[in-house]
């Protein structure tokens, strides 16, 4: 993450109020505290920020940490102008990230509570540009990452199934990705019960079970019986309303982006002049 670009596309050429007012050179203080109880995030980013544009701080809690409403998470001192140009970057980046990793933290306590072994993983649907922040969020509230792009996994997907029509051409294709790939599991997103039965039996190593009813992926966790090391997920429309259900099932992890849509937390920051 380039802490520059972030904090040169707020401050721009200058602070015109700070400037108009003519307060830049006044010293003062600034607290960040959080409102309510939450996993905090971000912290590692905002020290980065202190750091660049060389406010003295201290920190006094660490990202991933549970902290509880008004407790105080960093403290720094400099001129108004500094500080100012400090202030709104780094609430941002608390609480986007914090309200993130509060919600992930949500959904995998849920989910634990019914299996201790199953893992909220999240997808690569992020906005652009921001997944090293998101992807430390989630990581933060305790979840996983499903996938971070193209490149680090290989999942098949209807639309990749749109170039092989032909069911002999298909079954070769799959065959030679796997002998290809041999050190890579091999994920399937699959719509129903048929098409999660044809691709375990080519010798997919996860079945990605896209939008399915519960019985349904009961039906297909059922052939694990006959395919042990066969993992299956759930994925679409997973919430923090609707976890439970889904654990229920018997899948072995949840793939969601609901995360990424989190309320922010609410981190009040407070300055004060020093004689």
């Amino acid at each position: 993450m380039n802490i520059q670009d972030l904090i040169q596309e707020d401050i721009g050429l200058f602070d015109l109020t700070t400037l108009g007012l003519e307060i830049g050179d006044k010293k003062g203080s600034m607290s960040f505290t959080s409102k309510h109880d939450c996993i905090i995030c971000g912290i590692e980013y905002v020290k980065q920020i202190l750091e660049y544009l060389s406010i003295e701080h201290k920190i006094y809690v660490k990202d991933g940490q549970s902290v509880k409403a008004k407790e105080l998470l960093i403290s720094c001192q400099s001129d108004a102008s500094k500080l100012h140009k400090a202030w709104k970057i780094s609430q941002n980046l608390l609480e986007y990230l914090s309200g993130i990793s509060t919600y992930t933290y949500s959904m995998t306590k849920k989910a634990k509570e019914i299996n201790p072994n199953i893992e909220i993983a999240t997808t690569r649907k992020n906005f652009p540009n921001t997944k090293e922040l998101m992807t430390k969020a989630v990581v933060c509230g305790g979840g996983t990452i499903h996938r971070l792009g193209l490149y680090d996994s290989i999942l098949v997907f209807g639309n990749h199934l749109e170039f092989l029509k032909e069911k002999n051409e298909l079954e070769t294709k799959f065959i030679s990705l796997k002998n290809k790939f041999g050190e890579k599991k091999i994920a399937v997103e699959v719509d129903d019960l048929n098409q999660a039965n044809f691709f375990a039996s080519l010798g997919a190593d996860i079945l990605q079970c896209e939008k399915m009813s519960f019985d349904e992926l009961r039906m297909c966790v059922e052939l694990k019986k006959l395919y042990p090391s066969l993992l299956v997920s759930a994925t679409g429309g997973i919430n923090l309303d609707n976890i439970e259900k889904y654990v229920k099932t018997g899948v072995d992890f949840i793939v969601t982006s609901s995360p990424y849509h989190a309320k922010p937390a609410d981190i009040k920051v407070r300055m004060e002049a020093l004689s």
